[in-house]
């Protein structure tokens, strides 16, 4: 298969109306420096969750029961 390089950034014309693949057709890999992201879905056979930033904590969903959980974080000193 091909590959194509490009050298300009891809930007939609209007926000948040345009997919990157689908259910059925999946990118196997992507491969960057920074993501960001609304709040972040995780979905797979096994389990469907998603990732939501609080203003003081994270807090997770399981999208199969409704169940909603904190995030229990210890800050790392260097």
């Amino acid at each position: 298969m091909a590959k194509q390089v490009i050298r300009e950034s891809i930007i939609p014309v209007t926000d948040n109306t345009v997919e990157l693949g689908t259910d059925a057709k999946r990118f196997a890999n992507i491969y960057m420096h920074n993501l960001y992201t609304g709040d972040l879905h995780l979905k797979n056979e096994r389990g469907d969750w998603t990732i939501i930033e609080e203003e003081d904590y994270l807090s997770i969903v399981n999208n199969k029961t409704g169940k909603k959980y904190r995030f229990v974080l210890e800050e790392v000193k260097d």
